[in-house]
């Protein structure tokens, strides 16, 4: 396998399916949001609904996930773009 080619399949194997985790949560908050006003205004605790709730979650499953992504990216895709790098003769910006 080719240094290109692994790098590839190692951003295919963990990435996507992290992206669309959290596309698919945005999806369902959103669906809910304009389909499901009355449950949406479900009361959880003092003035937070679950709307609002839902909401919270996602900022914070988005923060998680982006914060994953940039130690999986400097742990391990960095290390496979510098082999990919060096297989292709690329020694850095040439302007």
């Amino acid at each position: 396998m080719t240094a290109l080619a692994e790098l590839r399949a190692a951003r295919r194997s963990k990435v996507f399916p992290v992206a669309t985790a959290v596309l698919g949560l945005y999806l369902i908050n959103a669906l809910l949001a304009s389909t499901a006003g009355d449950v949406m205004a479900v009361k959880l605790v003092g003035h937070l609904n679950l709307g609002l709730g839902l909401a919270l979650l996602q900022c914070g499953t988005t923060l998680a996930a982006c914060r994953w992504y940039a130690r999986y990216a400097g742990t391990t895709l960095d290390p496979l773009v510098e082999r990919a790098r060096a297989g292709l003769g690329f020694r850095g910006e040439e302007r």
